[in-house]
């Protein structure tokens, strides 16, 4: 008999940094499965960290995906029901992304533009559209996105970032509109802030903003490791009434 806290998670992303950390704490659990995506094969991946770990822990499950790629992301909702003992997933949490646009709008070229759009926003919107039969599969229903106040309107960071506070602002309205749309099948969508996060990616934009004399002092720096954490905590907390709500990693609320 399935235990009714068996859980099974999709991860976009989870061969490195907050997606990696995700994969790790989620997959500490006996109960939960977790699948994750990749790039590359998982004979050949682009980080060996998840693909290690995985050899570890059975409840993991790695599929490959490129965001950017059209094909590669109408074959995944195959890879993932390849998966073994497969019957649904519980919980779909959009991870991926890239952050390298420290332009001024007037000066960001339009492959940065694009770039960070196929990535950031429509790549994780085109591959729930694929993955959403197999959510269907289960009760739970949850669907969460790794945002960015870089995208907050209304709470506009004066930092310029250009290609990814677009973006990340175009994926926060697609958390909205989904949020609308899926709540009658009992859907609750949510997106979050991961924090300012000592990543790869965010170590590259630290050192930026350091160098053009942009003072980040007054912003808290965390690891990979306690964004992933809090986040967890926080996903356990979400309930059907945050439908359409946004989140920080401690837990309070955000602003689109």
């Amino acid at each position: 008999m399935t235990s009714s806290s068996e859980m099974t998670y999709f991860i976009i992303g989870g061969n490195r940094g907050i997606g990696f950390n995700l994969v790790k704490i989620l997959s500490g659990s006996t109960d939960n499965t977790v699948i994750t995506s990749i790039r590359g094969s998982p004979s050949l991946p682009k980080n060996k960290q998840v693909v290690d770990l995985a050899k570890i822990r059975k409840n993991i499950h790695i599929v490959q995906l490129d965001l950017t790629e059209d094909e590669s992301i109408g074959n995944i909702a195959n890879e993932i029901k390849k998966t073994p003992s497969f019957s649904g997933i519980d919980v779909f949490i959009a991870c991926s992304g890239i952050s390298d646009s420290y332009y001024e709008v007037l000066k960001t070229p339009k492959s940065v533009w694009l770039k960070h759009y196929n990535t950031n926003a429509l790549g994780p919107i085109l591959t729930l559209q694929k993955v959403y039969p197999l959510l269907l599969l289960k009760k739970a229903r949850k669907i969460f996105f790794i945002s960015s106040v870089a995208g907050s309107i209304n709470g506009f960071v004066p930092i310029s970032v250009s290609a990814y506070g677009q973006s990340k602002a175009a994926l926060n309205y697609a958390v909205k509109a989904l949020s609308f749309e899926l709540k009658p099948e009992g859907f609750t969508v949510v997106a979050f802030h991961p924090g300012m996060v000592s990543t790869d990616m965010g170590q590259s934009g630290i050192d930026h903003f350091k160098e053009k004399n942009i003072d980040v002092s007054g912003i808290d720096i965390i690891t990979p490791e306690e964004s992933a954490s809090a986040l967890v905590n926080v996903f356990g907390k979400i309930l059907p009434g945050d439908n359409g709500k946004f989140f920080n990693y401690d837990g309070s609320e955000s602003v689109f």
